[in-house]
C-alpha cells in the first residue's frame, strides 16, 4: 500500500485515518460555504419542494457527521446505510426538479399522504384501538384514516397511469433513477447499500473470511476498514450532488442561504 499525508490526494489507497481527516475538513468547509435555514412555511406551500431540499441538505450534512464518528472507533462499517439514504433524496430531488411546479405538488402531497397514513394504520394495528385512544388517536379519527388511505391510493392509482411507473402505488427506486437520469449510479450504489440496511445472504457470505486454521471470521478488520472507506468516499459526493440538483424552487428564499448569496442548485 503506497504510504500517503495530508499534502497528498486521496485516492483507492488512503488510510482510513487520513481520509477522516479530509472528510471532517470537507463538512467543516461545506458547512461554511452552505447553511441550511428554516424555511417559511409561506414559501414551502407553495412548492413543496423546498422543503426536500431543505431536509436532504439538512440529514447529509448529519449523516456526513455520523458517519465520521464511528468510523473513528472502528465501527465505519455501520456508515454504509447512510449512503443509502443519501442516494434516495439524490434520486427523487432530481426527478421532483424535473416536473413543474403543479405536478410536483399534486404527486409530493399524495405521496406523502400514503407514507403518513400508512405509518398511522400500521401503528393502530399493531398496538390496537385502545392504545391509540390513549396516544389521542380516537376510534372515529382512524376510521377517517382508513377512508382517507383508500383516497390516497386511488389518486396515487391514477397518477400511476398518468406518469407510467410499474409495480405498487409509488414510484420505484429504479423508475424515479431513469427519470433523473442516473440509473447506472443508482444500480451500483443501491446494490452496495442496500445490504447494510436489508437482510442479505449475500452479505452474510461475503462476511465470512477463510482462515488457514480452517475457522470464519466475521469481522476482518480490512473488511470493516473498507466499508467505513466505501462510505465516507460516497457520502460527500452525493452531499455535492445535492447541491446541483437543477431545481429552481431551491433558490427560493427559506431554503438554503450560502455566505457568497449563491444559491443551491
Amino acid at each position: 500500500m503506497p504510504e500517503n499525508d495530508d499534502k497528498r490526494p486521496v485516492h483507492r489507497w488512503t488510510p482510513l485515518a487520513v481520509r477522516i481527516e479530509a472528510v471532517e475538513h470537507f463538512a467543516d468547509c461545506a458547512e461554511h460555504i452552505l447553511t441550511v435555514t428554516d424555511p417559511a412555511w409561506s414559501d414551502v406551500a407553495h412548492d413543496y419542494r423546498l422543503l426536500a431540499v431543505n431536509s436532504s441538505l439538512r440529514r447529509q450534512q448529519d449523516s456526513i457527521r455520523a458517519a465520521l464518528l464511528p468510523s473513528r472507533h472502528d465501527l465505519g462499517h455501520l456508515a454504509v446505510a447512510f449512503v443509502r439514504a443519501a442516494l434516495d433524496d439524490v434520486m427523487y430531488l432530481r426527478f421532483f426538479a424535473s416536473l413543474d411546479r403543479g405536478r410536483s405538488q399534486e404527486l409530493f402531497a399524495s405521496m406523502s399522504n400514503f407514507d403518513s397514513l400508512r405509518a398511522l394504520l400500521a401503528q393502530r394495528n399493531y398496538i390496537g384501538d385502545e392504545e391509540m385512544a390513549r396516544l389521542w388517536y380516537p376510534k372515529p379519527f382512524l376510521d377517517w384514516a382508513v377512508a382517507g388511505s383508500e383516497e390516497t391510493r386511488a389518486v396515487l392509482r391514477t397518477l400511476k397511469k398518468q406518469y407510467g411507473w410499474p409495480g405498487g402505488p409509488l414510484p420505484p427506486g429504479t423508475w424515479v433513477a431513469d427519470r433523473a437520469g442516473q440509473r447506472e449510479l443508482y444500480d451500483y450504489l443501491s446494490a452496495a447499500s442496500s445490504r447494510a440496511v436489508h437482510f442479505s445472504a449475500g452479505e452474510i457470505m461475503r462476511r465470512g473470511w477463510i482462515e488457514p486454521t480452517g475457522k470464519l471470521v466475521t469481522d476482518k478488520p480490512a473488511f470493516r476498514e473498507h466499508l467505513a472507506c466505501f462510505a465516507l468516499d460516497q457520502l460527500w459526493r452525493l452531499y455535492l450532488d445535492t447541491w446541483q440538483v437543477p431545481c429552481r424552487c431551491s433558490s427560493a428564499p427559506g431554503s438554503a442561504t450560502t455566505t457568497s448569496s449563491a444559491t443551491t442548485k
